[in-house]
C-alpha cells in the first residue's frame, strides 16, 4: 500500500464542491465488495489544474479496482472538465510565430513523418489521407515500434464487413478525430459523448454525434459491428452498466475495442500519484487486467488482449515525470522528451507483461 504525500493545491480553483455534488460509495463500483484498502490520500488535480478538492483512492480487496470515494456526483462532474484536452484554446494551439520559429529542417522532418505514416494507413485501411508518400506502405511495417503505434492509433480496426454498410460507434468520441479517420476507412460512423464542447466540434465536421449517455442508443440494439471505447470507462460512474450496454448494442459476432489505464502498471509503481493514469477527480475507477476481463466475461464477451506499444508507454513515463516536477502541459511534450533511453527498458517490460501494461487494450467479441 502506498500513501501519497500531502500535495500543494494552491493553484487550484477555490470553488468547493457542495454537499449535493459529492457521493459516497462504500463499495467497489465494479464488483460491489466493501472490503478495501486506502491506496492514496489527499490527491489533487495536478494534470489539468481545473478541479477543486482533495480525493482518496481506495483499492478493492476482491477485484483490485482502485476507485475514488467520495467522488463527484454525475450531475456535477462537468466542472472537472473545464480545461480538458478536447477543449483546444489559443494557449494549446501553435500560433503562426511559433510555427515560423521552427527550423525548416524540423518542419520538413515532421512533414515527412506524417506523410510516411499516412502512406501506411492508406495502404492498410484504404483511407486516402494526405499528405502521403510512396514509401511508408513498405517501410512502416518493417519498423515494429512505429507499426504497433499506428495500429493502436487505428484501434486495430478491421475493414468494414462485405456486402453491407459496416456500423461503427465510438463511445466517448470527444471531438470526433477517430470518427473522421474511421469514416475515411469506409465505416458508417456514429459517436456519443457527454462533453457539449467536444460534441459541438465533432458536429462542425459533419459527424453524427449525440450528446449524452449511451442509454440514448437503446433503439440501436444489436446493430453495430464495431464499438470503440478509448479511455472512457475510468470516467463513468457505473462501469459495469456501460459494458452491458455496449454488449447489447453489438450484433452477434460484433466487437468491442476497449482501452483504459491499468492500476497495476509499471508507471503507477514507479511514479505513484504522479502517474498520469491517476488523474483525480476525472478518473473515478482504475481496474486491474484480471478484474476488467472478469467483468467483461460476466457480461458475455470473449476477450483477448493486445500489447501496448513501446512508444505509447514512453509517452506515459515522460508525462508522469513532467507531473512529478510540477510542469504544465504534461500531455503535450515534444518528441525529444519522450524518446529517452531511460524509458526504453520499462516500456519493453510492460509490452511483454500484459498485467503491467500502462493501459489495458482489450478486444472483446460478443
Amino acid at each position: 500500500m502506498t500513501i501519497s504525500p500531502h500535495r500543494d493545491a494552491s493553484d487550484l480553483p477555490d470553488t468547493a464542491w457542495a454537499s449535493d455534488e459529492l457521493e459516497t460509495l462504500g463499495c467497489c463500483p465494479m464488483c460491489h465488495h466493501t472490503s478495501r484498502q486506502l491506496l492514496h490520500e489527499n490527491l489533487t488535480d495536478t494534470l489539468f489544474r481545473c478541479a477543486p478538492g482533495r480525493w482518496n483512492l481506495h483499492a478493492c480487496s476482491a477485484c483490485g479496482t482502485a476507485y475514488l470515494d467520495p467522488r463527484p456526483a454525475a450531475q456535477a462532474i462537468g466542472k472537472a472538465y473545464a480545461k480538458y484536452f478536447t477543449h483546444p484554446d489559443e494557449a494549446s494551439t501553435p500560433n503562426e510565430a511559433s510555427v515560423q520559429g521552427r527550423s525548416s529542417m524540423a518542419r520538413g522532418l515532421r512533414g515527412l513523418a506524417r506523410a510516411t505514416l499516412n502512406s501506411y494507413r492508406n495502404a492498410r485501411w484504404n483511407t486516402a489521407l494526405t499528405p502521403s508518400n510512396r514509401w511508408g506502405r513498405y517501410t512502416v511495417p518493417l519498423v515494429w515500434p512505429v507499426r504497433s503505434l499506428v495500429e493502436q492509433q487505428m484501434r486495430h480496426m478491421p475493414p468494414p464487413p462485405q456486402g453491407r454498410p459496416g456500423r461503427l460507434l465510438d463511445v466517448g468520441c470527444g471531438n470526433g478525430k477517430f470518427l473522421e479517420v474511421a469514416q475515411k476507412a469506409g465505416w458508417a460512423v456514429q459517436g456519443i459523448d457527454f462533453d457539449p464542447i467536444a460534441v459541438a466540434q465533432a458536429r462542425s465536421q459533419g459527424l453524427d454525434v449525440r450528446l449524452g449517455g449511451i442509454d440514448q442508443l437503446s433503439e440501436q440494439e444489436q446493430t453495430y459491428d464495431w464499438i470503440t471505447c478509448s479511455h472512457v470507462i475510468e470516467h463513468v460512474h457505473a462501469p459495469q452498466a456501460l459494458l452491458e450496454s455496449m454488449h447489447r448494442l453489438l450484433r452477434a459476432g460484433g466487437t468491442l475495442w476497449l482501452q483504459a489505464p491499468n492500476i497495476d502498471s509499471v508507471g503507477h509503481r514507479v511514479f505513484g500519484t504522479d502517474w498520469i493514469g491517476v488523474d483525480p477527480p476525472r478518473h473515478l475507477s482504475l481496474m486491474t487486467l484480471q478484474g476488467l476481463r472478469s467483468v467483461l466475461q460476466q457480461v458475455g464477451f470473449q476477450t483477448r488482449c493486445c500489447r501496448l506499444p513501446v512508444l505509447s508507454a514512453m509517452a506515459v513515463y515522460a508525462a508522469s515525470n513532467a507531473l512529478r516536477h510540477g510542469e504544465e502541459n504534461a500531455m503535450a511534450l515534444p518528441h525529444s522528451r519522450i524518446l529517452r533511453l531511460g524509458y526504453v527498458l520499462p516500456a519493453l517490460w510492460q509490452n511483454w507483461n500484459l498485467h503491467r501494461a500502462e493501459f489495458h487494450t482489450i478486444i472483446a467479441r460478443r
